[in-house]
């Protein structure tokens, strides 16, 4: 035989089922992602949404060092509010937990901002004309970011949302709330932080 002919193969028995076959892992994965989304929107909790309020250990550290722009155009350094109590509340148009906590945050907030505490809302997971209709509708008054990229989720370990931490005056995540806080809980931990005196 020369060494430049081709090889004959035989073709052997034809399988469409294995084809149909590796298709059934990747099928299986689309669907729970799709009933996961699916969920999302509803009360019962879904995919990124905590429905049952908790106190998590947070890592205690300075708050990262990233800037947010407001939805109102608003340049927003978490680490240049040292001195403040900062109160972090990350959220979705699409969570109604967020929903439900929303009217308590905006009570403590106006409460306690002539208090050196200051209040910060982080959408996440969300469109902009959705989140601003939230904004609206719920008539909150304190600063609301995007986190574009979510790189502050990242930081802080976002688990879902609602999720809610707190910035003491050293400029230190002292407390982590996951899932919808209450007002009492809320205005309890914004006291205590504010009453541990100015920073060193």
């Amino acid at each position: 035989m020369d060494l430049h002919d081709e090889p004959k193969v035989t073709p052997g028995p034809s399988r469409p089922w294995l084809g149909i076959l590796a298709l059934v892992p990747l099928l299986a994965i689309l669907a729970l992602f799709g009933w996961r989304l699916a969920r999302q929107g509803s009360g019962e909790g879904g995919f990124g949404i905590n429905t049952v309020g908790l106190l998590s250990e947070p890592r205690v550290r300075a708050v990262p060092h990233i800037p947010l722009t407001t939805f109102d155009g608003q340049d927003v350094l978490l680490a240049d509010l040292r001195g403040q109590v900062l109160v972090l509340n990350f959220w979705g148009s699409w969570c109604v937990p967020c929903r439900q906590e929303a009217p308590a945050l905006e009570r403590v907030w106006r409460a306690t901002r002539q208090q050196d505490v200051q209040f910060v809302g982080v959408n996440v997971w969300d469109a902009e004309t959705d989140a601003l209709r939230f904004i609206n509708d719920l008539r909150v008054t304190y600063a609301n970011a995007p986190d574009s990229g979510g790189r502050l989720a990242i930081e802080l370990g976002l688990t879902g949302v609602p999720e809610t931490y707190f910035v003491d005056r050293k400029g230190q995540v002292v407390r982590r709330w996951v899932g919808p806080i209450s007002e009492e809980r809320l205005a309890a931990f914004v006291a205590e932080i504010a009453g541990r005196g100015d920073p060193a």
